[in-house]
This record gives C-alpha cells, sequence and structure tokens, in this order.
C-alpha cells in the first residue's frame, strides 16, 4: 500500500512537472500561408525543435504574406513568411518594423521551385523558341510590385526586350492554369506546385527556370520589430527553424524530395496544406533553403532597384534598414557545419 502511494505521488509530481514545463515554453506567433516554403516551421514544430529551444510554436494562417504585414508591424505577430514587395519597402518606409532575418526559399539551378511557364501549343509550333519571343505576348505575374514582376524584367532582359514589349497581367498563382486553358494569356511567372498542374494537364510547359535568368530569393523569415529586441529568443527561434531546414536539405535529392526522409516530409506537406494527392509533393520541384539561413543578397537589391526604377518605392530606402542576419549567423554558429 505505501509503495504504491509512492508510485502515485512520484506519478502527480511527474504530471505536475510536465504541466510546469509547458506553461514555461515561450510562445511564438508564426504567420503561415501553408505553401511549401513554410515546411521546415511544420518539422520544427512536429520534431519538437521549438520544444527544445523552450519555445511553443503558435501558427496564425493567412491567405497571402501581404497580409501579415500589419500584424507584424503591430507585434501581433512575432514571425512570418514574406517575399519582395514594393508594399514591403512601402510599409518599412511608413514605419512599420519588420526584419528580414533568414532566407526561407530560393529558386536555383536544380531547384526551380518557381519559372518561366509558356503555353503548350505555343512551344509546339515552334512559335516558342526563345526568351525573345516574350515579345508581344500577355505574360502573367502574380500582383503589381511583386517580386516576380522584377523576375519577369530580368526574363526580357534576357531576351534583349524591353517591358514594353509584352502586356503584362496580374493573375494570382491560383487563376493561371485557367487563364492558360482560356488562352487569356500566353505566359507566366508561376511556382509550384501549380507548375506540375498545369504540366499534367498539357496546358505549358516549365520553359525556363528562374536560375536560367535570374537565380532568386523568392522568400524570407521575417521578424516584428518587437520580437527582433528579444535577441537570445530570436536566435532560438532560428536555431529551431535551422534544424529543421538541415533536415529538409538531406531529404532533397535530384531536384525532388526524394533523399532520406523525404517521404516523411511529403507526408507532413500534405498534412501542413491538406493536399490528399501526395503524388504532387512527389513531383514538383521544391525549394532550396539555404542550410545557414544566408539571404541571396544580389537578389534582393536587383529586386529593391527594379521598385525604384518604375517609380513604386522611394529612392532613400536600403536594404540595411531592413535586412538582420546576426539572428542566423548566431543561430547557425550554434548549430555548428551543415553535413548534408
Amino acid at each position: 500500500m505505501i509503495l504504491a502511494r509512492g508510485f502515485a505521488a512520484l506519478a502527480v509530481a511527474g504530471l505536475l512537472s510536465g504541466v510546469a514545463q509547458a506553461q514555461e515554453l515561450k510562445p511564438v506567433k508564426i504567420g503561415v500561408v501553408n505553401l511549401s516554403t513554410d515546411v521546415a516551421f511544420y518539422i520544427a514544430e512536429k520534431r519538437g525543435y521549438f520544444k527544445a529551444e523552450g519555445l511553443k510554436a503558435d501558427f496564425a494562417y493567412f491567405d497571402s504574406g501581404a497580409k501579415m504585414i500589419v500584424p507584424l508591424g503591430t507585434g501581433a505577430l512575432d514571425t512570418g513568411g514574406g517575399a519582395t514587395s514594393a508594399g514591403f519597402y512601402n510599409a518599412v518606409d511608413r514605419g512599420i518594423e519588420l526584419r528580414i532575418v533568414a532566407d526561407k526559399g530560393m529558386s536555383v539551378d536544380g531547384y526551380d521551385y518557381k519559372a518561366l511557364v509558356v503555353r503548350k501549343d505555343l512551344v509546339d509550333s515552334g512559335a516558342f523558341k526563345s526568351l525573345a519571343d516574350l515579345k508581344g505576348k500577355k505574360v502573367a505575374v502574380v500582383a503589381q510590385g511583386a517580386a516576380d514582376e522584377s523576375v519577369l524584367h530580368q526574363a526580357l532582359l534576357k531576351g534583349g526586350l524591353q517591358d514594353a514589349d509584352i502586356e503584362r497581367v496580374y493573375i494570382p498563382f491560383s487563376q493561371q492554369l485557367i487563364a492558360l486553358q482560356n488562352r487569356g494569356i500566353d505566359a507566366a511567372i508561376a511556382g509550384e506546385p501549380d507548375i506540375t498542374h498545369m504540366l499534367r494537364t498539357g496546358v505549358a510547359v516549365r520553359f525556363a527556370g528562374l536560375s536560367q535568368f535570374y537565380p532568386h530569393e523568392a522568400a524570407y523569415v521575417l521578424y516584428s520589430g518587437k520580437f527582433a529586441q528579444d535577441k537570445e529568443t530570436g536566435v532560438k527561434f532560428l536555431k529551431a527553424y535551422l534544424r529543421a531546414v538541415r533536415d529538409y536539405d538531406r531529404a532533397l535529392k535530384d531536384g525532388k524530395i526524394a533523399g532520406p526522409g523525404g517521404e516523411e516530409i511529403v507526408q507532413m506537406l500534405g498534412e501542413m496544406t491538406g493536399v490528399k494527392d501526395l503524388s504532387i509533393f512527389r513531383d514538383a520541384v521544391p525549394p532550396y533553403i539555404d542550410p545557414n539561413g544566408a539571404l541571396y543578397m544580389t537578389a534582393l537589391q536587383t529586386d529593391l532597384d527594379y521598385f525604384k526604377q518604375l517609380g513604386l518605392v522611394k529612392k532613400d530606402v536600403t536594404l540595411t534598414r531592413v535586412i538582420d542576419r546576426s539572428f542566423a549567423e548566431a543561430a547557425a554558429a550554434q548549430l555548428g557545419p551543415y553535413k548534408k
């Protein structure tokens, strides 16, 4: 009886200890849009990397990264994902405190998860053979002032063309396939898994991955100004995040999520996005994420310069106002060198 009571007391003590530990975890509000570039946040949560750093992930879902800007600015969100846009830089210029702290997704050689797609009938007929054939075409980008405007500009330059040589159309990623089917557009700067859907329906071809004309920093991790003031927590968050990124990178093989642990990550992507047909993630080209969180500064500067050229952003806005690489550098140093 005494022994039983002892075990019961230990069980209660253990339970209370577990509750206390759970209560001690520091909540971090993370904005996500449930795209493939959010995968490292999800891995870090599923594998307990946030918990190991004393953090509790609290996910908040948005239908676009642009809608995170205001809550990040007010501190309602601690961190989230973003992409280069004129709106982002203008928000900073208006006094909204935001920091770009780490890479969240690149389109690079072998992992071009974004690409220029062209209607298949134009390619099959020989009417479209090179970037120069963009001339006179209707080409879609996701939104005005988005990074893809800069991407398209670089494609035009590589084809010896100028912006005025095409008709630019603004169409959300989710509607680009229908626009191609209806011949409302001839080409688009598109992303995965939409590209794989286009290829499966036979409506378009992946004409050129971005790395063929403009390797691009497509997504990055953002901190609110308030969250960035807590250096210790900011480094802990990125340490957990980069552990997950390194797991993800090890699962990449031959332009697919087909390496060690790849199938588990495919399953996570399905759970994260709600997509039932997991073959879409096996077939799609995944993004590359730098294992140390390093940013591709050349692309970020090129995008900003183009926004200024268009008059969408003031001339005095600079990258140094928004980028803080110290969090990722400290986190990577604590983790040590990445081993594939």
